[in-house]
């Protein structure tokens, strides 16, 4: 009798494990059928080509709204505004380079628009630039798009290899990936890994040492686990902590964690005074390099065009500071007046790091970067014509003398495993703590 108990005890574990593994297999079936029946879809509509929203907007015009009013589109954080990087997208926005050549660069490469659109945008969106947005550089992995010279005018197309490929990237069109965004965030301020200090290609699927969140071994989380979206709002800032798309959304640690993350109480009160990144990123530039120092009085040849010559550097520790979410920068077209504790002009930071300005706040990790920048007479910063720049290794306008910057960048990404964060006690607790 025991035996059959046995036995019957058996059969109901096998039954059940049956059940749950023909209700994954269902469930996998009707997520892959799903994902075959919306590129299935796309195709019954008459999409065999690509030309920008003007395409989705057969279905999805109200996305297309909800884009043009994100900052993804208005970049209220870079336009108008001058930089430490690139300086002045406005100026720069799209040009023919090198000269002469059928090839067009400028920051709206980045940008998620394509044609000849060009700001500044108004606030209600007219018809051609609601056909002009490009969904699939958030919405492809492999889709990219490139500058281009038609009938003599720069425009923004498809890259060569997407346009070969494009049948099968609109069936494979999806939310938005890792891949997808480390397209343009991975590579600002001229190259991976050089602006960001904490984001690059391979964070995609970096090593589990690198970032716990990102890597496949670990959480394998996506950037919209984090930064997540309303109606094409992302949320969180730019590294430089300009720009809130969103109140709805935050980004914060305790989406996932607890409050009381530690099982040590006073390593909970920690909280209290520093934000996890404080001691979970006790270091950045992890297997890539970044830039520290930007030179443009003497520039170099670099991947065939004339930039600032860069300092480099890799496995940097981030320099704490307090941030209580208010921000200075410095305003294009004004005189550079206000200095950063290191004695150069400020470029942009947190309120901290401002004479006379609030230090409260909590402790968070920043990348320090400096620059040395042409000014003219009144001290105001000349923005470089890109064209030029990049051709001839020549700045214009009335340069009357060079001077130092600095700039302050956040840094989220690159979150050590749990081992690796009494790495950042020594930078409060100068002679370490015990064990």
């Amino acid at each position: 009798m025991a035996a059959n108990h046995k036995m019957t005890g058996r059969w109901i574990l096998k039954r059940t494990t049956l059940a749950r593994l023909g209700g994954f297999m269902l469930g996998l079936t009707l997520a892959v059928a799903g994902q075959a029946w919306a590129a299935y879809d796309h195709f019954a509509n008459g999409v065999t080509r690509y030309e920008g929203s003007k395409t989705c907007n057969q279905c999805h015009l109200d996305k297309a709204k909800e884009v043009y009013a994100s900052e993804h589109y208005q970049w209220k954080g870079k336009l108008g505004a001058i930089n430490d990087f690139c300086t002045y997208p406005d100026s720069n926005w799209l040009f023919n380079f090198p000269p002469g050549s059928q090839g067009a660069a400028g920051c709206v490469t980045c940008h998620v628009s394509m044609g000849d659109t060009k700001p500044p945008f108004p606030a209600t969106p007219t018809t051609a630039a609601l056909d002009k947005i490009d969904c699939l550089m958030c919405h492809s992995d492999t889709y990219n798009h490139v500058g281009q010279m038609v009938n003599g005018q720069p425009v923004v197309v498809p890259d060569a290899a997407s346009a070969a490929a494009m049948p099968a990237i609109l069936a494979g069109i999806g939310k938005p990936s890792k891949a997808a965004c480390l397209k343009c965030h991975a590579k600002a301020g001229g190259g991976n890994g050089i602006k960001q200090g904490d984001l690059d290609l391979s964070m995609a699927d970096p090593h589990f040492t690198v970032d716990v969140h990102m890597s496949s071994a670990g959480a394998n989380l996506s950037c919209v686990s984090c930064h997540r979206t309303q109606a094409h709002r992302i949320a969180g800032k730019g590294n430089d902590l300009r720009v809130l798309d969103t109140t709805t959304r935050v980004v914060s640690c305790t989406n996932c964690h607890t409050t009381s993350p530690h099982r040590d109480g006073e390593l909970n009160e920690h909280r209290e005074r520093a934000d996890c990144t404080a001691c979970h990123i006790p270091n950045y530039a992890k297997g890539m390099v970044t830039e520290t120092r930007r030179d443009n009085e003497f520039p170099e040849l670099i991947a065939g065009k004339y930039e600032g010559s860069r300092t480099l550097g890799a496995n940097l520790v981030p320099q704490l500071l307090r941030y209580n979410g208010t921000s200075y920068f410095y305003r294009y077209n004004t005189a550079m007046s206000v200095k950063a504790p290191d004695g150069n002009f400020l470029m942009a930071g947190p309120s901290s790091v401002v004479p006379g300005r609030s230090t409260s706040g909590r402790y968070y990790p920043f990348k320090v970067h400096t620059a040395h920048m042409a000014v003219d007479s009144r001290n105001r910063v000349i923005p470089i014509d890109a064209q030029k720049f990049w051709s001839t290794g020549v700045l214009d306008g009335p340069i009357s003398k060079f001077v130092n910057v600095t700039r302050y960048l956040g840094l989220y990404h690159q979150v050590a495993p749990k081992e690796q964060a009494r790495n950042a006690c020594v930078q409060c607790h100068r002679n370490g703590i015990p064990d």
